[in-house]
């Protein structure tokens, strides 16, 4: 549901001011109250201790009950200030919706498309320009990360890409708390969660302030969910080419690791979302392909809910979606219900579309010499739509 504050309106964004409004950014989590006038029905939202006119732009057009709790974040702050439910806090007692509350209020304003950062790391691996001015320990730590992240061809084989979902960083805490062996500890040094911790650690022991980097090469990203889109996220050039100092740079690079670290946190709180039926996870895994990197997004989800008698309890779907570069985006889905598969590839290039769909029967063949009996593969040009609804979703489990 998406409520607009009618009582602030402007043309600038929020934070030229003195008032409490100035505090909010897009992105931003606040608690809020619904208030009902008695005999108009006019909503109004408690915010801060201060009280706005609202009104209900989209969604449930009844919007929230007088007394209602909930959970808001900032979509844009003009020209109207627009907000949109993330979910009801319960009550005060509610922990869980209250750790889920901070988490995003922390991580969701610093995220950023980890791209920019992969295209710096490229530029270091490459030795360019003022690279080999930085302070050694941070080339070091860079270097580790850069090497640590996959390559495609190491993909197309299921334990390397079992290896390298495991080490996305989805998982680290998980990993650190069933850690219970050398051989766990040690492949836990190789998580790049963990690798992007230790560069800003290092970026942080050199000097580097985060908050005096360029806010104009900032790579903002939509905010992942568990339900929605899977759109890829765009590749970006070397911010590095733009600075003419070390110091610029390690507080460029400082930004966005921790923009990046955020990002991958706040793809952790998404996939605690808890369905009965449905059990849906998200990685965003950066992959180097020669002296470049990119982030293939996945999504995996098993759908338990059961079919008739004689059929599969279980249906798994994984999608997939890449920025190709110039040529575009490409998406892929595959559905699996028993020995059934379908597949859905789409590309926003007319050739790549065509280049699949001559490699259509090949595939076809491949499916079924695996035992599988292939539903469809179709090859269609464009982007999904994608499934914008709603879904209910506990973010964070904080009981690890």
């Amino acid at each position: 549901m998406r409520l607009d504050l009618v009582s602030f309106r402007g043309t600038a964004p929020v934070g030229t001011g003195s008032s409490l409004l100035a505090e909010w950014r897009v992105g931003t989590i606040l608690q809020a109250v619904a208030v009902r006038d008695a005999k108009t029905g006019q909503l109004w939202l408690e915010l801060g201790g201060q009280r706005h006119a609202a009104r209900v732009a989209s969604g449930n057009l009844a919007g929230p009950a007088d007394g209602e709790r909930m959970q808001v974040r900032v979509l844009r702050t003009h020209p109207v200030l627009a907000l949109e439910t993330v979910g009801p806090s319960k009550s005060a007692n509610d922990l869980d919706a209250g750790a889920v509350a901070e988490a995003l209020r922390r991580f969701v304003p610093k995220q950023e498309s980890p791209s920019m950062m992969l295209a710096n790391l490229a530029w270091l691996a490459q030795g360019k320009n003022g690279a080999s001015a930085l302070p050694r320990s941070v080339l070091e730590a860079a270097a580790r990360l850069w090497q640590a992240l996959p390559d495609p061809k190491s993909l197309t084989d299921p334990k390397s890409l079992e290896t390298a979902l495991q080490r996305s960083g989805a998982f680290l805490e998980s990993n650190l708390a069933s850690a219970n062996s050398a051989t766990m500890r040690a492949s836990l040094a190789a998580d790049l969660k963990a690798l992007m911790l230790a560069l800003s650690r290092s970026l942080q022991d050199r000097g580097a302030r985060p908050t005096a980097a360029r806010t104009d090469t900032a790579g903002h990203a939509p905010i992942p969910t568990a339900r929605g889109p899977l759109t890829p996220l765009s590749a970006a050039p070397a911010t590095f080419s733009l600075l003419d100092t070390p110091a610029q740079q390690l507080n460029e690079l400082a930004r966005q690791t921790d923009g990046a670290i955020a990002r991958l946190t706040t793809v952790q709180i998404a996939n605690t979302a808890a369905e009965p039926t449905a059990h849906s996870v998200l990685i965003e895994l950066p992959i180097r392909h020669e002296d470049r990197a990119g982030v293939l997004r996945l999504r995996i989800e098993k759908d338990g809910s059961g079919g008739g008698k004689g059929e599969s309890k279980d249906a798994w779907s994984v999608e997939a979606a890449l920025d190709l570069g110039t040529v575009g985006a490409m998406h892929a889905r595959v559905t699996l219900s028993g020995q059934r598969i379908g597949v859905q590839l789409r590309a926003e290039s007319a050739s790549v579309v065509a280049a699949l769909s001559a490699r259509t029967g090949e595939l076809e063949s491949m499916l079924r010499d695996a035992g599988l009996e292939v539903d469809r593969v179709v090859c269609l040009h464009g982007m999904p739509a994608g499934d914008t609804g709603p879904r209910p979703a506990r973010l964070l489990d904080v009981r690890a």
